[in-house]
């Protein structure tokens, strides 16, 4: 009988992300991340010489630097005074309650053995009698919450409601109760005394939670966390498929032989035999090799998967304030989690096994075995899909990184007005003038050039194949073109029902174009699917509009549209429903807009020479005037979303790259 979602949800949450069996006995790093004590132990074993050198070992998911107790002393020993995880334990157990029968964690440590008569929830301890009576009397302690082990075994979501870290970090003790806006961070009243005292605006921390809560969002958080899971499923899904593909291969090997041992006879069979050892020795060793990947990458899920039952958790019965901390807690982890996927998960490769036959096969006699034919394995990357998941809007650093010089043949002055950047790290440029695409290599040296017979606006990427798609506005239609081995070869066109101008991606083969009406000039934008079918949203403004660019968000739900002559941004949702409409007096004539790998807004202004980032909600964050060119056009951002290049029609074979910090 198939279990429950639930069931298998719980179960996979008690599994160690080192052995992926079920925990035993499993301890808790510093970084919340938690082992079986025997793993724990082989883990710091396996580490001996950064021990002895250090005292420390990096965390086996996180990689955050954890700092030993016990210099000099056995992994055993080391490994057994990291606290027990006693929430996970409760998980654990049958009936969902923490072991009545375990010792005094303190007396432990020195080598005693005493049975426990209390717990304290901040430090995640159990207590003997004499321990929990120090305990309570020393001046670090004394406020923490202390449970008898009757109270805390009877209801082990105590320790969800009042868990370590949610009192002041600063002030061990002190209750948080508020919240400084100029810095962002929630703190106590001795915080607000010390460190926040100049600060203009410190204020109770259960006024601001309804906006705080909502600008965090905790079930948005968990939505993104199991994003993040589906994300890496995926990658466990074609290393699994790689897998399968490399047997089968070696399969259709063996009988590729067993064809040609009717000609060859006893040379064949000597064939046959060193290309099943070579054919299987590669197998096994890419086996192995995606086996380790996926099992750091299971690991890694476990730890999401805990991370965010944890929160679902402390969203369902802790307070407002809890929920508040807990999730601000897993937004840095989601932070790091992006970042982790960021360095190792977003492509994997696919080994596959050939063989190369010798043309004079009729000489084999002569030849010999050796030279007849040898396994050849080739590894092609293969992208997954880019993982759309927000991160906090934040303002950041932007510096001019370097001034790229584009060079082409062409007789007149381009305008690059299309930019976009190719899944295989190609850069393409939509050159209006000379109605030619440009296809440049990682190092934006050129590749090949295809004219059209029309002018042509915008360019985008469709598709992780590298299919292209670009507006040409006098025919009012979008030409479809496959990008391959440096070739450019035209596929389909869809007509639009309005002149066409900026386009965008907006996934499944989906593309967003925007415009204006051919009657009386208005803006619009629409949504078109693989077949050209259209959803039209005219803007209403009070001009004719002209150029107008176009922008998604990295979920695929809020469309960002720049007007040229109303000086405006627009957002709306994937309905049509507009959600804002940005404008300042230091943005003229906007054009190109895109979004970077927080999900900010960077609109260009074109008169005003400058560029403007603001929130997903509209909100300016900074107005970038040092480093950008007179008369900005196109913008467009690198897939990793920390580098973003901007095209200019005053000086116009120079392409500006920005860099992120």
């Amino acid at each position: 009988m198939a279990c429950s979602r639930e069931d298998t949800d719980s179960e996979e949450r008690q599994n160690c992300p080192i052995c992926l069996c079920e925990f035993k006995i499993p301890r808790q790093l510093p970084c919340m991340h938690s082992f079986c004590e025997k793993c724990l132990q082989d883990y710091i074993s396996s580490r001996e010489e950064t021990v002895k050198k250090l005292n420390k070992i990096e965390c086996p998911i996180c990689r955050q630097a954890v700092s030993l107790e016990g210099k000099g002393k056995s992994s055993t020993i080391v490994a057994s005074m990291f606290p027990i995880n006693v929430i996970l334990q409760s998980i654990i157990t049958d009936d969902a309650k923490v072991k009545v029968d375990r010792s005094c964690d303190s007396c432990h440590s020195a080598g005693k053995v005493r049975s426990a008569q209390d717990f304290c929830v901040e430090c995640e301890e159990g207590m003997c009698e004499i321990c929990s009576e120090v305990h309570r009397n020393q001046k670090m302690s004394r406020n923490h919450v202390i449970l008898s082990m009757e109270e805390f075994t009877s209801d082990p979501h105590n320790v969800i409601k009042i868990a370590k870290g949610f009192s002041c970090p600063e002030h061990d003790g002190e209750a948080i109760g508020f919240y400084c806006k100029d810095h962002k961070i929630a703190c106590c009243s001795k915080c607000c005394t010390v460190s926040h005292r100049n600060c203009a605006s410190v204020s109770d921390l259960t006024k601001e939670l309804p906006s705080l809560l909502q600008e965090l969002n905790p079930d948005s958080v968990i939505e993104q966390m199991k994003k993040i899971e589906t994300h890496l499923k995926s990658f466990v899904d074609v290393n699994e498929s790689s897998i399968s593909l490399l047997e089968s291969q070696v399969n259709d090997l063996t009988n590729q032989i067993r064809e040609l041992r009717k000609k060859m006879n006893d040379i064949i069979d000597e064939i046959e035999r060193k290309v099943k050892i070579e054919g299987h020795r590669i197998c096994k060793e890419e086996t192995i090799r995606k086996q380790e990947e996926n099992h750091h990458c299971q690991s890694l899920i476990n730890s999401i998967r805990y991370s965010h039952s944890l929160l679902e958790a402390v969203k369902k019965y802790g307070t407002e304030t809890q929920v508040f901390l807990m999730t601000e807690k897993m937004t840095s982890q989601l932070t790091s989690y992006l970042d982790h996927i960021q360095e190792r998960y977003t492509k994997t490769d696919t080994t596959t096994i050939m063989l190369e036959t010798n043309p004079q096969v009729q000489h084999v006699l002569s030849i010999g075995p050796d030279s007849l034919v040898k396994i050849v394995s080739k590894r092609e990357m293969q992208r997954l899909p880019r993982i759309f998941v927000k991160k906090p809007s934040i303002s950041c650093r932007i510096q001019l990184d370097r001034i790229i010089e584009i060079t082409d043949n062409d007789r007149w002055e381009p305008n690059y007005f299309g930019i976009t950047y190719l899944f295989s790290g190609h850069l393409m440029l939509a050159d209006y003038t000379n109605y030619g695409l440009h296809l440049l290599d990682s190092s934006y040296n050129p590749i090949t050039c295809y004219k059209l017979k029309h002018v042509i606006f915008d360019v985008c990427v469709v598709d992780y194949n590298d299919m292209v798609a670009v507006t040409i506005p006098g025919l009012k239609t979008v030409q479809f073109l496959s990008v391959m081995n440096g070739n450019i070869t035209p596929t389909k066109t869809i007509t639009t029902k309005y002149t066409c101008y900026g386009i965008t991606a907006a996934g499944k083969g989906h593309i967003v174009i925007s415009g204006y009406s051919t009657d009386d000039r208005k803006p619009y934008w629409s949504l078109v699917n693989g077949e050209g079918k259209e959803s039209c949203h005219l803007i209403e403004c009070d001009c004719k509009s002209s150029y107008t660019y176009v922008a998604v968000d990295s979920s695929l739900t809020q469309i960002y549209v720049t007007v040229h002559h109303a000086h405006s941004l627009y957002c709306f949702d994937i309905s049509g429903i507009k959600k804002f409409v940005y404008r300042s007096v230091s943005l003229t004539n906007p054009r190109g807009v895109a979004t970077d790998k927080h999900d900010n807004v960077y609109v260009v202004g074109h008169a005003s020479n400058n560029i403007h980032q603001l929130t997903p909600d509209g909100v300016v964050l900074q107005i970038i005037s040092n480093g950008v060119p007179s008369a900005p056009l196109a913008i467009c951002f690198n897939w990793d979303g920390d580098v973003f290049l901007v095209t200019n029609d005053s000086d116009s074979r120079k392409i500006n790259q920005y860099e992120i910090k």
